[in-house]
């Protein structure tokens, strides 16, 4: 069984090409976890809709505005499938996506982490002739990623066995997935695969921006995940023992 995590706010109108792009691809017996953190815009009553017609997809509802980072840690506690895909609620999956990466860990036994590419498109859906390995300059490398992160979250694919050593997302991260890219870069194999299996898309109202945090921002994050990271050491002994 395959899991795939979405988390949705406000979503319209990109959310349904995004869930229709991911629903061609599923399996009969995967699960589509999609958790809504207080839409008003009539996100809500699509993806319940959505969940009404189609058993594999389940809709879990907050309305307590408890963030991305606490949306994304909820949803995750409640995956069952061996692989675990997360999704942005206004990218578009490409047809190939989830038996791409299914391929790979069948293939590689010691694969935890995958992270994919994607081309960038606009508000529109067109093209901009920019990748975002392209446009950030995706490496692996814990230190490399802890200075400049390079870990997508919308990109992400990684085995269930690593839930237990990142969750709960501790508060002190500025991002879910950094803190998921380098704590699974420090115990076991993470890897980047160019392979664009996504149209990422950008526009205004993006809970993810692209533009370069101002510097003292940068730091405090820097800071807060370094502490985050301290406070994790003796759960990334356990599991690196229990391999």
């Amino acid at each position: 069984m395959n899991s795939i995590v979405m988390t949705t706010y406000n979503g319209m109108p990109f959310v349904k090409e995004q869930v229709d792009s991911i629903r061609r691809q599923l399996l009969p017996d995967d699960e589509f976890i999609i958790s809504d953190n207080g839409s008003t815009d009539g996100t809500a009553e699509y993806i319940n809709a959505v969940a009404e017609e189609d058993r594999r997809v389940r809709v879990i509802f907050y309305n307590d505005d408890r963030g991305v980072i606490q949306n994304i840690s909820q949803a995750l506690n409640q995956v069952q499938g061996e692989i675990i895909f997360l999704a942005d609620q206004d990218d578009v999956w490409l047809s190939n996506k989830i038996e791409h990466c299914v391929a790979r860990f069948s293939n590689d036994p010691t694969l935890l982490l995958l992270q994919t590419n994607a081309s960038i498109i606009d508000s529109e859906g067109h093209v901009t002739g920019q990748d975002f390995f392209e446009f950030r300059d995706c490496r692996p490398g814990v230190l490399r990623n802890y200075i400049r992160n390079s870990w997508q979250g919308c990109n992400m694919v990684f085995r269930n066995k690593i839930l237990s050593l990142v969750l709960p997302i501790p508060n002190r991260a500025p991002m879910h997935d950094v803190w998921i890219g380098i704590i699974t870069e420090m115990v076991g194999k993470a890897d980047f695969d160019s392979t664009i299996l996504a149209h990422y898309r950008r526009h205004e109202n993006n809970q993810s921006p692209m533009r370069r945090a101002p510097l003292l921002q940068v730091l405090r994050w820097r800071f807060r995940l370094a502490v985050a990271l301290f406070n994790k050491r003796k759960d990334v002994r356990r599991f690196r023992r229990e391999r």
